[in-house]
C-alpha cells in the first residue's frame, strides 16, 4: 500500500506546478471551514457536543429490546444515543426539566424489560468545565506546538507551513464529524489530540530534512516521502483493523459487541491521516519549494542548516 500511494504521488507531486499544489489541500480546506460553519450558524456550535460537554441523563440497563424498539419506546423524550453491547444498553438523554425527567425515570424503573438499571446525571456546570479544558488542552497543544516549532527551524515560513498543516489536519476530521454525526466527546477529543501528534511527526520530518540536510531539493523530498508514506500507512493500517473489529466484528462472531467509541475514534484518525498524506505531501511541499526556490531565501536557508 505504502509503495502504491508513493508511485502514485511521487511522480503527481514533481510535475505539479508549486501554487496547483497548494491550491488542493487549500480547497479541501475551505470546504471543511464551510462545513463547520454551516454547523455553528444551524448549532451554535462547530461540532455536535455529546453529553459530557452538554450535561443531560444517562440510563444504563440489562434489556433484550432491539435499538429500534428502544427508539419508538422512547420517542417522546429527547434521546441523542443508543449503545447496546450484549444484553447491556445504555441511553443517553439530553438536558430536560425536572417533570420530564421524573417521567422519564418512572417509565424506565416500572418497566418489567428493564433490569439492573444505573442512572447517571451531568449537570450544566460540570459539562461548561470540561468544556473549557478540552478547549484549554486543544489550544495548548497548538502552542506548545508552534514554540517548537519556531525552535526547531528559526525560520517563519517553514515554521508557519506546519503550523498550517496540523491545523488542517483538525478541522477537516471535525466536518467530517458533523457530516458522519459524530459528536464531540471525551474520547473524540483525545483522537483529535493524537492527530496533532501525527501530524507535527511527518510535517517536522520533511522540513527537517528539506532544510537541515545539503542536497538536491527533489531528492530529498523523495527521500523523506518514502519514510512519511511508510510512517502514516503503518499507523493508518492499524486503526483501519481497529475500525473494522468494533464496528463489524459482531456480524461475523456472534457475542462480540460493537464498540462505539472506539469505532468513532479510529474512524478520526483514519480522516486525519488521509487529511495528513494530502496536508504534508501537497501543502507543505509546495510551500517548502516555493519558499526555497526564491533567490532571496536560498541563502538565508543555507546559512540556517550550516548553524544547524
Amino acid at each position: 500500500m505504502r509503495f502504491e500511494l508513493y508511485n502514485y504521488l511521487h511522480p503527481f507531486i514533481q510535475k505539479t506546478e508549486n501554487k496547483k499544489l497548494i491550491a488542493i489541500p487549500l480547497a479541501v480546506l475551505a470546504v471543511a471551514l464551510l462545513i463547520i460553519a454551516f454547523t455553528t450558524i444551524k448549532t451554535g456550535s462547530p461540532i455536535a457536543l455529546g453529553m459530557d460537554f452538554v450535561g443531560g441523563t444517562q440510563f444504563s440497563v440489562t434489556t433484550t429490546l432491539t435499538e429500534e424498539q428502544l427508539e419508538d419506546m422512547f420517542s417522546a423524550y429527547p434521546l441523542n444515543d443508543i449503545r447496546i453491547s450484549g444484553n447491556r444498553a445504555v441511553l443517553q438523554f439530553s438536558l430536560m426539566e425536572t417533570d420530564e425527567l421524573n417521567a422519564l425515570e418512572k417509565e424506565i424503573r416500572g418497566n418489567s424489560a428493564f433490569k439492573d438499571i444505573e442512572e447517571q446525571q451531568v449537570s450544566p456546570i460540570y459539562s461548561e468545565d470540561l468544556q473549557r479544558k478540552a478547549l484549554l488542552a486543544i489550544g495548548l497543544s497548538f502552542i506548545g506546538m508552534a514554540i517548537v516549532v519556531f525552535i526547531i527551524f528559526r525560520q517563519i515560513i517553514p515554521s508557519l507551513a506546519v503550523i498550517l498543516s496540523a491545523a488542517a489536519d483538525i478541522i477537516i476530521p471535525i466536518a467530517f464529524m458533523n457530516i458522519f454525526g459524530i459528536e464531540l466527546t471525551l474520547g473524540t477529543v483525545a483522537a483529535l489530540l493524537m492527530l496533532i501528534g501525527y501530524s507535527v511527526d511527518s510535517d517536522i520530518l520533511l522540513t527537517n530534512k528539506v532544510l537541515k540536510r545539503s542536497g538536491n531539493l527533489d531528492d530529498k523530498i523523495s527521500g523523506v516521502m518514502r519514510t512519511g508514506m511508510l510512517m502514516t500507512t503503518t499507523t493508518a493500517a492499524a486503526f483501519l483493523v481497529m475500525f473494522l473489529v468494533s464496528t463489524f466484528a459482531h456480524y461475523i462472531i456472534p457475542g462480540i459487541p460493537p464498540i462505539p467509541l472506539m469505532s468513532q475514534i479510529s474512524l478520526i484518525v483514519l480522516i486525519g491521516l488521509l487529511a495528513d498524506i494530502l496536508n504534508t505531501w501537497f501543502l507543505n511541499v509546495g510551500i517548502l519549494r516555493t519558499y526555497l526556490t526564491n533567490p532571496k531565501t536560498r541563502s538565508k536557508a543555507k546559512k540556517g542548516g550550516r548553524r544547524a
